[in-house]
C-alpha cells in the first residue's frame, strides 16, 4: 500500500502543475515529461483515485443538492450552501466538474493508446476503457454534446471540436464491448496495481457490463421516440441476456490513513480532520426535510445510518427544506465510515435497481420483484445493516430487512407492489444512493420524474429544478470557437437528450 500511495502522491504532484483549464494538455510528454514515462500499471493507481475523488465530492454534492438529498444547517452556519441553495448557476458554478473530469478521463485514455514497450497490457487497457466510459457518461448526462473523438490529442488538437451527445453514448457502449472482449489471460500482472479490484478481471467484466447497463438504461425512455436509439437498446440488450453484473459495491483504496493528505476523501471533507476535529462543510451539511421525512414517515432504519443526531447543534436529529431556516442532521455513520475506509463510487445496489427496471419494462428477463428486493437489501448492508443480529453493526434486531420490505410491499410511493412498481423502483434507488452517488439521483429525477414531488428550495422562483450544468468558463477562455453559448436559463431548458420527462 505504501508504494500506491507514493505513486497516486506523484501523479498529484504532477497534475498541481497543470492549469485547470488546459485539459487537453495533461498527458502531454512535452509539457509533462515524468507522466509520459509511466507505463499503465503506474498510471492507473493515480487515474483511479484522483476520479474517483472528484466524483465522490463534487459530482456528489451537486447531485445530492440538486435531487434534493441534502441540506444545510442554516442556523449554524450562515448562508449553508449559498449557491447551491439559490440556483445561482453559471460558468463557473461548479466549473471544476468539467475541467478535472477531462483531466483525470485523459489518463484513461493515455492507457488506451500506450505503446511504450512490447508488452501485453491488454487488462489494464479493458479497465481503463471502463473507467473511461463511467466517468465520460457523467460529462454527457450533466452536460450534453462535448468533445470526445477528438478530445485526447493532447496539443495536436487543442481545439476539439463537439461531438453529439447521442452519439458520444453509443461509442460509451461499444468502447465497454470492446474492454470485455480483450481482457486477457497473459496481459501483465495487474494486481495490486488495480485499486479497485485486485487485478480480478472477473469483477472488470461484471463492472463493465454494469456500467453498459446503466447507459442502455438511462436511453430506454428516449427510445419510444427515436427508432435509432430503439434499435440500439433492443440489440444491446440482447448481448447482456445472460451477463453478470456486479454483485458487490465496486470501490476503490489506495491505502486511506488518519494522516494528513491520505485520509478518504469524502471523510477528509464531510468527516473529521486526524485532530478529530469536525469539518466545516460536513457541519453545514444535513438531509432535506423531504429525504428525512421520506425515510422517517415510513419507518425506515436506513435513517439512523444515513444521518445521526447533530451533536454540535442540540443533538438535532431532523431535516430543512431546502434554502429555509433552522438545523439538520449530520451525515450518519453509515455513509462516513472512517478515515481509511474504502471510496465508493458503484454501489451493488444500483445495479440490482438498474436490473429491476430493465426487466420491469421488457428489456431484460428476469424476476423484477426480486431483483427489487435485493437492491433493497444491499442497500441496508452497505449501511450496516444486516438480517443477522451477528453482523449489525448497531445491535439491529435480526430480520429488520425483511421486515421493512415485506412492510412496504403495499406502499403507493416505495413499494413494489404499492401500484407503481417502476417509481418504487427509481424511489428506492435514490435513497439507496444518497450521499454515495449523488450525480445519481439528480440524473435519474430529470430522466423519470421519481421520487415524485421533489421541492424546490425556498423561495425560487425558477419553474424547475435545473436540468444540466452549464459549460465552464475554461471552454469559453480556451475552446471558444466550438463551445456553443448558453445562459442561466438554459440551466432550466436545455435538456440532455435522453430527458423527455
Amino acid at each position: 500500500m505504501k508504494n500506491i500511495i507514493k505513486i497516486t502522491s506523484v501523479l498529484m504532484l504532477m497534475f498541481s502543475i497543470v492549469s485547470c483549464s488546459d485539459y487537453l494538455d495533461v498527458n502531454d510528454s512535452i509539457d509533462n515529461q515524468n507522466l509520459d514515462r509511466l507505463n499503465p500499471n503506474e498510471l492507473i493507481v493515480g487515474a483511479q483515485a484522483l476520479s474517483a475523488e472528484t466524483y465522490t465530492n463534487r459530482l456528489n454534492r451537486v447531485g445530492n443538492w440538486m435531487g434534493v438529498a441534502w441540506s444545510g444547517n442554516y442556523l449554524a452556519f450562515n448562508d449553508a450552501y449559498g449557491l447551491e441553495s439559490r440556483y445561482q448557476f453559471s460558468n463557473t458554478f461548479y466549473d471544476d466538474v468539467w475541467d478535472n473530469m477531462y483531466r483525470y478521463v485523459s489518463n484513461f485514455a493515455t492507457i488506451e493508446k500506450y505503446n511504450g514497450d512490447d508488452k501485453n497490457w491488454n487488462n489494464q487497457k479493458a479497465a481503463a476503457k471502463i473507467l473511461k466510459a463511467f466517468y465520460f457518461q457523467y460529462i454527457v448526462d450533466l452536460y450534453g454534446d462535448a468533445p470526445y473523438t477528438e478530445a485526447f490529442d493532447g496539443t495536436n488538437n487543442l481545439f476539439p471540436a463537439y461531438d453529439d451527445s447521442k452519439d458520444i453514448y453509443m461509442d460509451l457502449v461499444a468502447s465497454i464491448d470492446e474492454a470485455i472482449n480483450m481482457m486477457d489471460t497473459t496481459s501483465e500482472d495487474f494486481g495490486a496495481n488495480d485499486i479497485t479490484f485486485n487485478g480480478d478481471m472477473s469483477k472488470w467484466r461484471a463492472f463493465g457490463n454494469t456500467v453498459k447497463l446503466r447507459l442502455l438504461v438511462r436511453l430506454t425512455l428516449k427510445a419510444a421516440s427515436d427508432a435509432e436509439i430503439s434499435t440500439f437498446v433492443t440489440t444491446e440488450f440482447a448481448k447482456l441476456s445472460g451477463a453478470q453484473f456486479i454483485t458487490e459495491d465496486v470501490t476503490i483504496n489506495p491505502g486511506y490513513a488518519n494522516t494528513d493528505n491520505r485520509q478518504n476523501p469524502f471523510w477528509e471533507v464531510y468527516g473529521f480532520t486526524p485532530a478529530n476535529i469536525p469539518t466545516g462543510q460536513g457541519g453545514q451539511t444535513g438531509p432535506s426535510e423531504f429525504a428525512f421525512n421520506l425515510l422517517d414517515n415510513s419507518n425506515d432504519p436506513r435513517l439512523s445510518r444515513l444521518w445521526k443526531p447533530n451533536t454540535v447543534n442540540s443533538n438535532t436529529f431532523a431535516g430543512t427544506p431546502q434554502n429555509g431556516t433552522g438545523n439538520a442532521a449530520s451525515i450518519g455513520d453509515g455513509i462516513l465510515k472512517g478515515a481509511d475506509a474504502d471510496l465508493p463510487i458503484m454501489l451493488a445496489a444500483e445495479s440490482y435497481f438498474l436490473q429491476a427496471e430493465a426487466v420491469q419494462n421488457g428489456f431484460l428477463t428476469g424476476n423484477a420483484k426480486m431483483l427489487f428486493d435485493q437492491g433493497v437489501r444491499t442497500s441496508f448492508n452497505t449501511l450496516g445493516i444486516f438480517d443477522s443480529d451477528d453482523v449489525n453493526m448497531d445491535n439491529i434486531p435480526d430480520n429488520w430487512v425483511t421486515n421493512y420490505i415485506t412492510a412496504i410491499d403495499a406502499d403507493a410511493t416505495l413499494g413494489f407492489n404499492g401500484g407503481d412498481a417502476l417509481g418504487a423502483i427509481l424511489t428506492q434507488k435514490w435513497i439507496a444512493l444518497t450521499s454515495v452517488s449523488g450525480a445519481e439521483l439528480w440524473i435519474e429525477y430529470n430522466r423519470t420524474g421519481y421520487p415524485t414531488n421533489l421541492p424546490l428550495p425556498l423561495m425560487i422562483t425558477d419553474p424547475n429544478i435545473p436540468v444540466r450544468l452549464l459549460y465552464p468558463a475554461s471552454e469559453y477562455s480556451g475552446n471558444s470557437s466550438n463551445v456553443r453559448s448558453q445562459t442561466r436559463g438554459d440551466a432550466f431548458t436545455s435538456k440532455i437528450f435522453w430527458d423527455v420527462n
